[in-house]
């Protein structure tokens, strides 16, 4: 067995595994899936931030995990909705302490306007939230210099519009058919 020529780095690789959850989650239908696969990739991207000692990064995934925990359950308790809601503060805090002016504003922003999105039980208004959030946060990652974070962003924008775009023209069609990706992701619902 020959060795690639290219053995990826933790970071890298975690990095690469990160955007494709990410990416994945975006061409999902269903709630579920698309939370769940979130959640792996805000967990790959703990893991890649922690490596890189990007702490604001790592926390803000960290938080954005609690929430995806909470929101798997279409209507959580009590209990749970008042530890979704204290992820707000916390990330305000996180922003507050790791201050560098607009790209931190940015970033809760973005942070922010996906905390609505994931708190939607409606596919197209949580996907409208996580444009939102995208295209705020893509702010953060070009005055940061982020390649990487710019490309996220592009596929995010690319699949969740895909997506709005798919869902409204299946709705239309007469035999309502299911794609492979829709019975996976309403598989995984």
């Amino acid at each position: 067995m020959t060795a690639l020529p290219f053995t990826p780095s933790p970071v890298a690789a975690t990095g690469i595994a990160g955007l494709s959850a990410a990416t994945l989650s975006t061409l999902l239908v269903g709630r579920r899936a698309i939370l769940l696969a979130q959640a792996t990739a805000s967990f790959l991207f703990l893991v890649h931030f922690l490596l890189l000692g990007a702490h604001t990064g790592m926390m803000m995934c960290g938080l954005g995990l609690i929430q995806m925990a909470v929101r798997v359950r279409r209507q959580p308790g009590r209990a749970l909705g008042l530890l979704y809601a204290l992820t707000v503060p916390a990330a305000l805090a996180v922003a507050a302490l790791s201050w560098q002016g607009p790209m931190s504003a940015l970033s809760a922003t973005g942070f922010l306007l996906a905390t609505l999105g994931r708190w939607q039980s409606a596919v197209g208004r949580m996907r409208l939230f996580f444009i939102l959030g995208t295209l705020v946060g893509s702010g953060h990652n070009l005055l940061a210099g982020s390649a990487f974070g710019l490309a996220s962003d592009a596929m995010g924008l690319t699949g969740h519009c895909v997506s709005l775009w798919r869902t409204r023209i299946f709705r239309r069609s007469a035999g309502r058919r299911r794609t492979s990706m829709r019975a996976v992701s309403e598989a995984v619902a």
